[in-house]
This record gives structure tokens, sequence and C-alpha cells, in this order.
């Protein structure tokens, strides 16, 4: 939620060099925060594993799995039932809850793409694959003030970064991705192979959550 006039004039008189930032800078502060571009250019593939509680206290495991330059493979399963979203570097495709594979076209297939540019970019060279970013201003993220920063692929899809002003770090994004709204919460960073990676995960797909405690592999 963004600040109502009078706050967004107080904290341009109590931080203006923050105010003033080009979304490249706060791009590449979140990049030096993260390890520096050296250490994130060096991961080929990225498994991130975890366990999850749902909004209706039922338990599962959360899978996200990055390959180098453009595979994408999430899975959240509780039982033998759960979501499965995937974009092989051609095609992107879903399996539902209910067990129905699908493939992605259109909107939501390029959602997909999208979104394996960037897990797999760590916002490197985003010029290189034609990503233009833009600065939008404060907001609120779980009642801290955060930096707004939205993504736009070549194609045209949008992503809502939510940057931590003091340590730099992503706190939040959010995107349409195959056709469902999400957003995803980032906290309790820990170094992984010189990287940071958040330990907490809070996940929003449309009207369900979840809550992951996740660890990371390269």
């Amino acid at each position: 939620m963004k600040h109502c006039l009078p706050l967004a004039f107080l904290l341009a008189a109590v931080s203006p060099a923050v105010k003033a930032q080009e979304p490249g800078k706060i791009v590449e502060q979140y990049v030096k925060a993260s390890g520096g571009a050296k250490a994130l250019s060096r991961i080929q593939t990225l498994s991130v594993e975890g366990t999850f509680t749902d909004s209706e206290g039922k338990a599962g495991t959360y899978t996200l799995d990055t390959k180098l330059p453009n595979r994408l493979y999430t899975e959240l399963l509780v039982g033998e039932h759960g979501v499965i979203e995937a974009y092989n570097g051609k095609s992107a495709w879903h399996r539902a809850s209910d067990g129905t594979l699908a493939t992605l076209t259109g909107p939501e297939g390029m959602q997909l793409e999208s979104a394996s540019q960037f897990y797999n970019s760590r916002l490197l060279d985003l010029k290189k694959h034609k990503v233009a970013v833009a600065f939008i201003g404060h907001a609120q993220v779980k009642g801290q003030d955060a930096l707004e920063v939205e993504m736009t692929s070549a194609t045209g899809m949008k992503r809502r970064l939510f940057f931590d002003p003091q340590n730099h770090l992503l706190v939040k994004d959010a995107a349409t991705v195959g056709g469902v709204n999400q957003e995803t919460y980032y906290r309790d960073y820990r170094a992984e192979g010189g990287v940071q990676v958040a330990r907490h995960i809070e996940l929003h797909r449309d009207s369900a959550s979840y809550e992951l405690r996740s660890h990371a592999s390269q």
C-alpha cells in the first residue's frame, strides 16, 4: 500500500538520497548485498526445498528448481496432491491440484517464461535480457518501509519488487504467474555458498497462502 501524500513528503524530507535513487542503483545495491555479481553469476542451478503449512493447517513440501539459462520448476505438494508449474526453455506447462496437465500458452505461458527469467537472472545483466526497470516509490511491506521497483520483460510481463532500504535485500515480489496472482515475502536471510538466501518464505497464490521454511543448494 502506498503512503498518503503527507507521509510521502515526510519521507522525502527525511531521506531525499534514498527517494532520488535510480532503479538501476537499487538493483545494484541488491546484487552487492546478496553476495556480489561474481558469486551470483557462478550459480548454474539452484534448488530451494522446504516444508510448509497452508492456510488450512495442512503440511506439505515445496520445491523450486532453476537452471541456466531459463528453466524453472516449482512444486507445492500436500500428500499426492498439489500444483506444479514449469518452463523448460521453450514451453510452459502446469499440473493442477486435481492432477490435470496442461500446456500454458498466450499470456499465461509468457508469465511463466518471465518468472523463469527473473529467478535465473539473479537481477544481473537486465539490459542484456531487455528487461526494463522503473522506480515506483516507497511502499509498506509488513509495516516496514520498502523501495518498490517494477520490472517489465521484453514480452511486456511485469513484476513488482520491494527492497529493504537498509540492507538492500528483497523483501517481497509480486506478479501474475500462469494466470495466478502471486505475492512472495522473504525474510531470515542467511549465507549459502556466499549468497544470501531467505530461509523463511511466505507465499500467497490468489486466496491460498503458505508459510515456507526452506534451505537452498547450488
